[in-house]
């Protein structure tokens, strides 16, 4: 039996809401208590992501000031989950490192898109 477009568009939209008691979040920091006394090492869980984003953010926070330590690992290959893993030296907060390192990839994902689209609309002006 197939979905229904109304059910196919509930069913996106579960995607996108935050997880309901009992379900695991898509993001989580492990070992929370430890993080609140000591900032400078997080641990943080990634649920149904891979080594894309896991290499990626290892890449950029490993060459940022402060960092003493990043990695990431896949537990099981049959999990669908990351674990990355930030040190800082003291005075840096890993959660903060964590937050800057989005915000930048964000800023590269950004210029990749804009020469992307300038390089395409070139080729096509040239083409035409």
């Amino acid at each position: 039996m197939e979905a229904t477009s109304s059910e196919a568009a509930d069913s996106e939209t579960k995607d996108l809401l935050p997880p309901y008691k009992g379900q695991d979040p898509k993001v989580e920091i492990m070992e929370y208590e430890i993080y609140k006394q000591d900032q400078s090492m997080i641990t943080i869980i990634f649920r149904e992501e891979d080594h894309t984003i896991g290499n990626l953010l290892k890449e950029v926070i490993c060459k940022m000031k402060g960092v003493e330590f990043c990695g990431y690992n896949v537990p099981h290959p049959l999990e669908d989950k990351i674990l990355l893993r930030i040190q800082t030296y003291k005075g840096y907060s890993a959660g903060d490192i964590l937050l800057q390192a989005f915000t930048d990839l964000e800023k590269i994902f950004k210029s990749v898109e804009e020469k992307f689209e300038e390089s395409y609309k070139k080729y096509r002006d040239d083409k035409s």
